[in-house]
């Protein structure tokens, strides 16, 4: 029967997914399995195959995707398959040293040697180079992009850091076919920077050739914020549109078969100048499935095509299933082919995409949750404007600009652009309405996926209503489970040099974070700066919160005024609701004028002051009233959570210490958050012999500048034998309990 390979398929993809090993997949795949074997029997036994090949397949290439080489120094011979990306001054690039592939990251000294870097390297370019070979990081906190596993994705097992990279022992070798390919995609790419404005190359190179690097970052946020990224991704809509045109002009000229024939050669080399992404994968092959069975004069189910596809591609690269290009592409066109009968029975072109817009919406949501854990609530009607202006206008002058470089086509194209922008700010940054939901769990993600596909089921009846009804109830069950968990936590998070401890308490009661860390802000050169460098806020602390699915922040304590402490905070306030800042004196005019421009009631705080909430009680021991010094003068609070004392000691140095030791000769702590990074000025011997901690937590950067912590530190501790955690060695430090006691979790034991 045709549409039935999307069985098979569907069993492939469980079967790779739960091979990583997966105990939650498994489940899922024995129970599509079952399903398939009660409802679909014809079916069962092409699924069962596909699955039990494909997850020994998987396991057989994971097994082989090893490394040969060790870490070190090394002097290698590196091939660049394509030109470097070079933003601002690091230089990052893909390259093939003997038999496996490292990333080389490399840091431009001067200008000049920006300029003949980006001039002379060029795939089919060989390089010998002597640099160190180290293990890419793996994630060092909740929910945080792991870069060892993408790369390992990848087949990349290295960072590669030359010392230098001399020209003069560069040399260019015969290319390979694919080689060329990229040298002409990287010429036109240059081609559209060199005669396009900065706004509107950017968009061009994206939609023509499927890069983003001179899209600016606010353009690029703005666009995934509101749901409308994928038009930026070469994909199904563009390979429909070149196929049909290029069909089109060439049967004039020859036979409809000699046209397929070319069209079938030419869109592997499309693929490969458009960035061989994975949404241009799947559109090229199976925009060739169906033109090989044109060629033969058959007729294909587009299901089936779209099915024999992702078997292809899972045999060339099983990895690709967990990239959320992959899967946004699969399951997206998935849901508008297998609904495509109920889309077909729109009345107007304005329902048609209203429903195409919705189906896609309800089909992405899992994906969407799981990895950016928000929703914009006007996704659906701005797709309805969108998807139409860029299919019918803006691609379409795009490739005309592109082409013929006719200058008041290029203007035209900037001014459309310009307009297009100002819209996506208009709804992305002044009328922004973003619900964060949080990362569903497994559970979760199975009521959705349950929920999705009765409303499916539902539409297709005629019942559309209740079948959205569903699908709220889903998510008002994400929204809730928070509040009915009765499990609290602690984490330290691992924001490099700085502090930041995220609290939340049994049944959500309140969420508290002490201190945001910041990121040093230096004086660079312009040729330096880079397009989007590293913000501790926007990239660690905003989606941890985001991902746990907080909206509110009951507090935001701030212990002193210093950049590693509170650097971070305006990034805090602007996407998560704060009710209240709590600060030491000392930081009082500070903190305010931070605040400020998000309405935030900014209050200090000073020993004595108390509160409870439930079981969990929070008392502040320093500063005394009066004081208002920097370090000495930070906020120390002592809190009682899972059983367990906990004390936050912020910044103080030794004179703080001995004051809290005359005003609470009886402190105890079992955890004790190290003050000021484990600097030699704190954490006295006498202090510790006081507190007594039984576990102590540093929050510190790898390889800082101060020598952190300090060697004195870490032996006092060590005679005080209490267990020691650092965020510099095990990534972020979480403690989660319950009325019963509590477990300690690190992200890199």
């Amino acid at each position: 029967m045709k549409g039935q390979a999307v069985y098979p398929a569907a069993a492939a993809l469980f079967a790779v997914a739960a091979a990583s090993p997966s105990k939650t997949t498994c489940l899922l795949l024995i129970i599509y399995l079952l399903l398939l074997f009660i409802r679909r029997p014809h079916c069962f036994l092409p699924a069962l195959v596909a699955a039990l090949f494909f997850f020994v397949y998987f396991l057989i290439v994971d097994h082989h995707n090893k490394t040969s080489l060790s870490g070190g120094r090394h002097s290698l011979s590196v091939r660049f398959s394509a030109a470097p990306a070079i933003d601002g001054d690091r230089l990052q690039a893909a390259v093939q040293a003997g038999k496996e592939r490292v990333q080389l990251r490399y840091i431009i000294r001067t200008a000049a040697e920006k300029e003949a870097l980006r001039a002379r390297l060029m795939p089919g370019v060989v390089c010998r180079l002597s640099g160190m070979l180290e293990r890419p990081m793996p994630a060092s906190n909740p929910y945080a992009f792991d870069y060892r596993r993408y790369l390992r994705r990848h087949r990349i097992h290295w960072l590669f850091l030359p010392e230098a990279i001399d020209l003069s022992a560069c040399v260019r070798v015969r290319p390979t076919i694919i080689e060329r390919l990229e040298a002409i995609r990287e010429a036109g790419v240059r081609r559209i920077e060199a005669r396009f404005p900065p706004e509107a190359a950017g968009i061009a190179a994206a939609l023509i050739y499927g890069e983003r690097r001179s899209l600016d970052e606010e353009v690029i946020s703005g666009y995934q914020q509101l749901g409308i990224i994928h038009l930026l991704a070469i994909s199904g809509g563009h390979v429909t549109l070149l196929v049909g045109a290029a069909l089109a002009a060439a049967i004039r000229f020859v036979t409809r078969e000699a046209a397929v024939l070319a069209l079938l050669v030419f869109l592997p080399m499309y693929a490969v100048l458009a960035g061989a992404s994975p949404s241009v994968l799947r559109a090229c092959a199976t925009g060739m499935i169906v033109l090989a069975v044109q060629w033969k004069k058959g007729m294909i189910h587009p299901l089936d095509a779209l099915s024999w596809t992702a078997l292809a591609l899972l045999v060339f690269d099983p990895y690709m299933v967990w990239d959320v290009g992959f899967q946004l592409s699969f399951l997206v066109t998935f849901a508008l082919l297998a609904h495509v009968s109920v889309l077909a029975s729109a009345r107007s072109m304005l329902q048609n995409l209203f429903q195409t817009a919705l189906a896609a919406q309800l089909a992405a949501l899992p994906i969407l949750l799981y990895h950016f854990y928000e929703i914009f609530v006007w996704s659906i009607g701005l797709n309805v404007f969108f998807v139409p202006w860029y299919s019918f206008v803006i691609l379409p002058i795009a490739f005309l600009s592109a082409v013929f470089s006719f200058s008041p086509l290029i203007w035209l194209f900037s001014r459309l652009i310009e307009l297009t922008d100002a819209v996506v700010r208009f709804f992305s940054v002044d009328y922004s309405f973003m619900l964060v939901l949080g990362r569903p769990g497994p559970w979760c993600l199975a009521g959705y996926l349950t929920a999705i596909a009765a409303a499916f089921l539902d539409w297709e009846r005629g019942r559309l209503l209740r079948g959205l009804t569903a699908v709220a109830a889903a998510t008002a069950l994400q929204l809730a489970a928070p509040y009915v968990d009765p499990k609290g936590e602690v984490t330290v998070l691992d924001v490099g040099q700085g502090d930041c401890i995220y609290i939340e308490l049994p049944y959500r009661k309140a969420v508290y974070l002490i201190d945001t860390s910041g990121t040093p802000e230096w004086v660079r050169e312009p040729w330096r700066k880079r397009s989007r460098p590293f913000a501790v806020g926007r990239d660690v602390v905003v989606p941890f919160l985001k991902a746990q699915g907080v909206r509110t922040l009951d507090q935001l304590i701030l212990t002193h005024d210093d950049a590693d402490h509170i650097g971070a905070a305006p990034e805090v306030m602007g996407a998560v609701r704060v009710k209240k800042i709590v600060t030491s004196p000392g930081a009082l005019p500070a903190v305010k004028a931070m605040a400020r421009p998000f309405s935030v009631p900014v209050a200090a705080s000073v020993r004595g002051d108390r509160w409870k909430v439930g079981d969990a009680a929070f008392s502040v021991l320093h500063p005394e009233a009066g004081n208002n010094e920097d370090n000495n003068g930070s906020l120390v609070l002592l809190a009682r959570l899972g059983r367990l004392t906990w004390l936050f000691a912020a910044d103080i140095e030794e004179e703080a210490e001995q004051a809290l030791i005359r005003a609470y000769p009886e402190l105890r702590a079992d955890v004790l958050k190290v003050a000021h990074h484990g600097s030699k000025t704190s954490t006295t011997e006498l202090f510790l012999r006081t507190v007594k901690p039984r576990a102590a937590i540093i929050s510190v950067g790898r390889y800082n500048r101060y020598g952190h912590p300090s060697p004195e530190v870490l032996m006092r501790l060590r005679q005080q034998r209490a267990i020691i955690w650092r965020t510099d060695e095990n990534g972020a430090i979480r403690y989660v309990y319950d009325e019963n006691g509590g477990t300690f979790q690190v992200m890199k034991p």
